[in-house]
């Protein structure tokens, strides 16, 4: 009778008592000649290595033990998903929603609004660093037309198919995102209609958004002001929410300060738009609100990080504390720092000279902010005091002249 593995047991048995991982691993270790370390963030590999002569590991060994720390939610993986295009669980002659092949070079495109500015300095770079066993595989998105044309978009590895062309090739090894495989739910489930210029859409929403996720974590890092304007075009809610908050008060995301109503701070606005309040979540209320407070009052000027993020926070922050901060005291406060500083990048400049003077001189009282978006916050709610303001604000953490 053949004898059953590990795993197995611990399938058996996991329903009649609480999995222990500290257990799981020492007895899976024990069934090895040799033992060796397995952490949540690391499994010696070199020390198991050792098991097998110091050669190759067969995968399945590692698999047991990768599922051994994960723990139960991995024990009971079904294996059937065959991505070469084979039979193995799929209806006869359909194709799996991803799979490798080979395209030709006429049939490759590249669609701008999920992909990000081509660098020749970067091409340059890999093609002299060039050895044809260190090739990646590219990643594309394969499209039907509304003309019945299909092409193949590159979204991801576009710099290594340009190389390979310099290096003569005619056929590109890729891993396919195929389109036509997507069903009208699950399309329709990702907030897309059932057209063919909405499925199009669709697989720019899903090229965009993996082409985000693996070059926000890997490779050529991706500048935040690429991961804004990909998310955007490729439809992400969160970032046409944002935009849509943006373009309602004149402003547009801009790699640079070079236009008035110009937002360039992606991480940080995205900050702030995540701001919750006394209720939860804003939704980008807060936010909203803050830029509108700078484009209202100072047309002139790219938005001001720490202007508009102070505010965010100092509306989140009464939303917290159960004040209810009114639409005029916008307009108060605004019309009191112009006439003290004057413009926008004035205005948060000062305000932190304003601190930085108390700390030096020794006049200042509480706790010190680590952060100019919280010294810019206090100087805020200490000029408006100080300027005789009416509204009732959170008290600052800490006090000092400004």
């Amino acid at each position: 009778m053949a004898t059953m593995s590990l795993v197995a047991k611990q399938a058996r048995n996991r329903k009649s008592q609480p999995y222990n991982k500290k257990q799981a691993i020492i007895q899976f270790v024990k069934s090895f000649k040799h033992e060796f370390d397995m952490e949540d963030d690391s499994i010696d590999l070199r020390e198991m290595s050792k098991n097998f002569n110091d050669g190759p590991i067969p995968c399945e060994e590692i698999h047991k033990a990768i599922v051994t720390v994960l723990g139960p939610t991995f024990h009971n993986i079904t294996f059937g998903h065959d991505p070469s295009g084979g039979f193995l669980g799929y209806a006869s002659g359909q194709r799996p929603k991803e799979y490798f092949d080979y395209i030709s070079w006429h049939d490759l495109w590249l669609w701008t609004i999920f992909q990000r500015d081509v660098a020749p300095n970067h091409v340059k770079k890999i093609y002299f660093d060039f050895d044809e066993s260190s090739v990646i595989v590219p990643c594309i998105i394969k499209i039907t037309l509304i003309t019945g044309a299909t092409i193949y978009c590159v979204w991801d590895g576009h710099h290594t198919v340009q190389v390979c062309r310099l290096k003569g090739y005619t056929k590109f090894p890729a891993w396919i995102i195929d389109l036509d495989q997507f069903t009208t739910a699950e399309i329709e489930n990702a907030g897309f209609g059932d057209t063919d210029e909405e499925r199009i859409r669709f697989g720019c929403y899903i090229a965009g958004k993996n082409m985000r996720r693996i070059n926000g974590l890997n490779k050529r890092p991706l500048a935040p002001y690429d991961d804004f304007m990909i998310g955007l075009e490729t439809l992400d809610p969160k970032f046409v929410a944002m935009n849509n908050i943006l373009a309602s008060n004149g402003c547009m995301p801009k790699r640079h300060a070079s236009c008035d109503g110009a937002w360039t701070q992606i991480k940080s606005g995205i900050e702030c738009y995540d701001l919750e309040g006394g209720a939860g979540p804003s939704n980008g209320a807060f936010w909203s609100r803050a830029v509108a407070f700078q484009r209202n009052h100072w047309k002139k000027g790219h938005l001001v990080l720490e202007l508009y993020r102070p505010m965010a926070y100092l509306y989140a922050w009464a939303s917290v504390q159960g004040f209810n901060i009114p639409a005029s005291f916008d307009t108060e406060l605004a019309k009191m720092l112009s006439k003290a500083y004057g413009d926008a990048e004035e205005v948060q400049e000062l305000l932190k000279e304003s601190y930085w003077s108390a700390v030096n001189s020794l006049t200042i009282a509480g706790e010190q902010p680590q952060h100019d978006k919280f010294r810019v916050l206090n100087a805020i709610i200490n000029f408006y005091k100080q300027s005789g303001g009416k509204v009732m604000l959170p008290a600052p953490t800490c006090q000092w002249k400004v």
